[in-house]
């Protein structure tokens, strides 16, 4: 096997980890894109050691160009998406916690049905009692 179609079976393994990773965003799987982006970096690396390593026709490093200029549009559109996910999430994340601030102040544990309100003023230093 030639060292261009070696190289071409690394970007289109390329091209499906970003189709993957894609996918995996929308589900929110974290998890497994952290893993792909594991796998991901081992190929991108040995894409560079192939390109250092090899002489390529004219013809060869357009095609070449090209395709990483596809996997560039592909990669960006992942990490903005990603950043979308995780802008939505930290919103979703602020409201949770200020939804459980109110409900610590103002649920309806009897011990602290009063805290924080008016009603727990203590006039115990004038000598009345409640």
């Amino acid at each position: 096997m030639s060292q261009y179609t070696q190289l071409m079976l690394f970007y289109d393994q390329l091209n499906n980890m970003a189709d993957e990773i894609h996918d995996l965003i929308n589900r929110e799987m974290f998890d497994e894109i952290l893993s792909k982006l594991t796998l991901h970096d081992k190929v991108i690396l040995q894409i560079k050691l192939t390109k250092k390593c090899t002489k390529f026709s004219e013809k060869e490093q357009e095609e070449i160009a090209k395709i990483e200029e596809q996997l560039r549009i592909k990669e960006k559109d992942n990490i903005e998406l990603l950043r979308a996910n995780m802008t939505a999430v930290k919103k979703e994340l602020n409201s949770l916690k200020l939804k459980s601030k109110l409900h610590k102040a103002y649920g309806q544990i009897p011990e602290n049905q009063h805290q924080g309100s008016i009603i727990d003023i203590d006039d115990s230093y004038r000598g009345n009692s409640k």
